[in-house]
């Protein structure tokens, strides 16, 4: 989902609540490279999104799926600078990725590596955004001072968002020395110092928060193999390109798709949560609030936990909203507020 169809519960984005703008460091995210002369033919082939038109200025969400159509991961795709094709998953997730689509090379001439040596990093704000991306569309991929910037989905015009993939002896964001401060990324003058971040304090996990508000998930290990696409909304997001050839799990995706057969979405929603509480994990249970026989009512996809809010994407069933009481942990848990499906609420 873009930010012009965000629906009215998602336009208090968790970016407004941060005192300053912010750039936070992603940890949880890795690059894996993809290169040699069959590069895109072969991610093609193996991704829900197409790969060889991809154009050197835009990215692209793409997910990996097994031949039952389940989601093994997903993620950001670009044409790197060195001309091949890089693919940021979740980092407990690269390992395995890379192993699998090793399995499928056969004859291509491609090399598939995990890229330690770069920093991945989240810009909230326009204090931090660059500014010639200061109302780019999402995916919009740029290079900037040895960086690859890509506009992220959740991006608003007031409140721009965008990811931030350097090299990693490249200079980070330093740590403000005081309440509010801020400190340039690569210095404040020179050339491009108006293209270069500047960090704050408190972003925590804004970055996460403001992902999940705009309707965009990320499978984790915990997750793997336990959602199909529709429950993320790929199907309408653009993740998947139902004009392309055949990818693992292409059939099982295009009949539910065409046949009108998706019973769960992708939901968000809130809930009052203890700051130094940690946040579901993915693959947990929601229940159906104060239900004695603690019957489930949806499953967690991810959860993030910003300025005393638990900030919940999960799979429901349709047909349970919107009568249902979403309850987080437990029956008698925090109650999920203005929860329900973005592929309804979005319309």
């Amino acid at each position: 989902m873009g930010a012009d169809r965000l629906p009215a519960i998602f336009t208090d984005s968790p970016m407004e609540g941060l005192a300053t703008d912010g750039f936070q460091p992603l940890p949880e995210c890795a690059l894996v490279r993809v290169q040699g002369p069959d590069a895109a033919s072969f991610l093609h082939g193996q991704l829900t999104h197409g790969v060889t038109g991809l154009g050197a200025d835009q990215a692209a969400p793409a997910a990996y799926c097994t031949p039952q159509g389940r989601l093994l991961a997903n993620g950001v795709l670009w044409r790197a600078q060195d001309g091949g094709l890089a693919w940021m998953v979740s980092r407990d997730l690269a390992d395995s990725l890379i192993k699998r689509l090793r399995m499928f090379v056969l004859r291509a001439r491609v090399v598939i590596d995990p890229d330690a040596a770069v920093h991945i990093g989240g810009a909230l704000g326009a204090g931090a955004v660059p500014a010639s991306l200061h109302g780019a569309p999402p995916w919009t991929r740029a290079s900037i001072d040895g960086a690859d910037w890509i506009v992220a989905p959740m991006s608003q015009a007031a409140r721009p968002a965008a990811w931030r993939i350097a090299p990693s002896d490249t200079s980070e964001p330093a740590g403000p020395s005081g309440p509010g401060a801020t400190s340039g990324l690569s210095g404040s003058s020179g050339p491009g110092a108006a293209d270069r971040p500047t960090a704050a304090a408190g972003a925590g996990d804004a970055w996460t928060a403001a992902r999940l508000a705009g309707g965009w998930p990320w499978i984790r290990a915990a997750s793997q193999d336990q959602f199909l696409p529709a429950s993320l909304d790929m199907d309408l997001n653009g993740t998947i390109d139902f004009a392309k050839g055949c990818y693992p799990g292409q059939e099982v995706i295009a009949r539910s798709h065409y046949r009108g057969t998706v019973k769960r979405r992708l939901a968000y929603g809130t809930a009052p949560w203890a700051p130094d509480a940690p946040a579901l994990p993915p693959g947990s249970d929601l229940y159906a609030a104060g239900d004695a026989t603690g019957r489930p009512v949806g499953r967690v996809i991810e959860s993030a936990v910003h300025q005393g809010l638990l900030h919940v994407a999960a799979e429901i069933t349709l047909s349970d909203w919107p009568a249902m009481r979403y309850a987080a942990g437990s029956p008698d848990g925090a109650v999920l507020n203005a929860f329900g499906p973005t592929s309804v609420l979005a319309d």
